[in-house]
């Protein structure tokens, strides 16, 4: 098969806290170079190296310094496009990016085929495809809501829109077996993820865990990532006498998660909205029980209740405390839930998933009918309105070069 340079822009992927949206990249960086192709990950420097260093581990291309803090918006696509125009890309990703990579679209050359990614279910991932519709040959959904809100929320044609799930390594079915199977006592239970009020609602695990004391159910607590409500939360836990039950690990390597995980029988999500949970899916593939709230993207796509797993409502702390007590004193009811999230997760694997991203791509780039629709799109194009300023050029610039905001 003829190799592929693919282009994927991530401009958050070193600002901490980062989540499923840029692990996933090293998930399909490593299958896709070692079938031969050429993956570069356009980013820029920060505080958080992890990820750009496990991306270079797998043999992708990590490119840091196309700018600097000091270039505008519109400075940094016009130095992100030229890259790309001249370093034989075939396709051009727009993975996370608030700004410069989707400025650089109506820039690149029109026989490169250009992709964009909904990693959760917001208006921040619809909003800037519907703006560049005419200049995104396809836009990918990580879970079916995801897919749907791509038509709906932001008015592509079903042509243009592609469900393409993540994709994790799951357990052997011995490992599952054997996980499933070792009894344990407390209930041990797990979240990984970012430590944020906003989405994943961290807050609320005061509130379990009030309730699931009240219960007088023995469990432990294992909260593994980092964020900017950890110390808030650290605080409250130790302010309400929850230290004993609560350990926090902070950022893991992924074999530490999975080791983590492998002491682990529930995983809980209490997140107002999702794409599709890197962190749900790599716990079921752990055989974790999930116990999750129930919302449209993701958790209520993997999770069936009462089946696979337990939900709950967004916000509802004592109905999670009653899942997490039920499933402490019933622990037939926890081997059935877990062996099931297993089977359940086997569905999402990493090959699966690149296979494909891989197909998506040849299809792409054999299709030149694109090409003429988007040479003919209107110069310059009008910029993405969360770019946009009252303040003429030159003063932002002068702005930006004093580090004033």
């Amino acid at each position: 098969m003829e190799s592929m340079h693919i282009v994927a822009v991530d401009t958050t992927l070193t600002t901490p806290p980062t989540g499923g949206g840029q692990t996933f990249l090293v998930h399909l960086a490593k299958l896709l170079v070692k079938r031969g192709h050429k993956f570069s990950v356009i980013a820029q420097r920060g505080p958080e190296m992890a990820i750009a260093a496990a991306l270079k581990d797998v043999g992708a291309h990590v490119h840091l310094d196309l700018w600097t803090s000091s270039h505008l918006p519109e400075e940094k696509a016009a130095r992100l496009a030229e890259w790309v125009n001249v370093h034989d890309v075939t396709v051009y990703i727009v993975s996370i990016s608030p700004d410069a990579g989707w400025l650089a679209l109506p820039l690149l050359d029109p026989t490169i085929a250009t992709i964009s990614i909904a990693h959760n279910d917001v208006r921040a991932f619809y909003d800037p495809v519907a703006h560049y519709a005419p200049l995104i040959d396809c836009a990918i959904g990580v879970s079916l809501e995801t897919a749907r809100q791509l038509e709906e929320a932001a008015g592509l044609t079903s042509e243009q829109v592609r469900y393409i799930p993540y994709g994790i390594d799951s357990l052997s079915p011995a490992d599952a077996d054997q996980c499933v199977n070792v009894p344990s006592a407390p209930l041990r239970i797990g979240y990984i993820g970012r430590l944020v009020q906003g989405q994943k609602r961290v807050m609320d695990f005061v509130g379990v865990i009030r309730e699931m004391k009240k219960r007088q159910v023995p469990f432990e607590l294992h909260l593994v990532g980092e964020g900017p409500e950890r110390a808030q939360l650290e605080q409250a836990i130790k302010e309400n006498g929850f230290s004993e039950n609560v350990s926090f690990w902070g950022w893991l390597t992924p074999a530490e998660v999975k080791e983590r995980l492998a002491n682990l029988d529930v995983f809980i999500l209490l997140s107002d909205h999702e794409g599709l949970p890197v962190a749900l899916l790599e716990a079921m593939g752990q055989a974790l029980c999930p116990v999750v709230t129930s919302i449209n993207s993701g958790n209520s796509q993997l999770v069936r209740d009462g089946e696979n797993g337990l939900l709950f409502n967004v916000g509802d702390t004592n109905a999670c405390a009653e899942h997490l007590a039920r499933l402490a004193a019933d622990r037939n009811l926890l081997r059935t839930l877990r062996r099931a999230a297993w089977k359940t997760a086997g569905e999402y694997s990493v090959e699966r998933m690149v296979d494909s991203y891989e197909e998506c791509f040849r299809s792409l780039a054999a299709d030149s009918s694109s090409n003429a629709r988007r040479a003919a799109v209107p110069r310059p194009y009008p910029l993405l309105p969360a770019c946009r300023s009252r303040y003429p050029f030159w003063l932002r610039k002068v702005k930006s070069r004093l580090g004033v905001r």
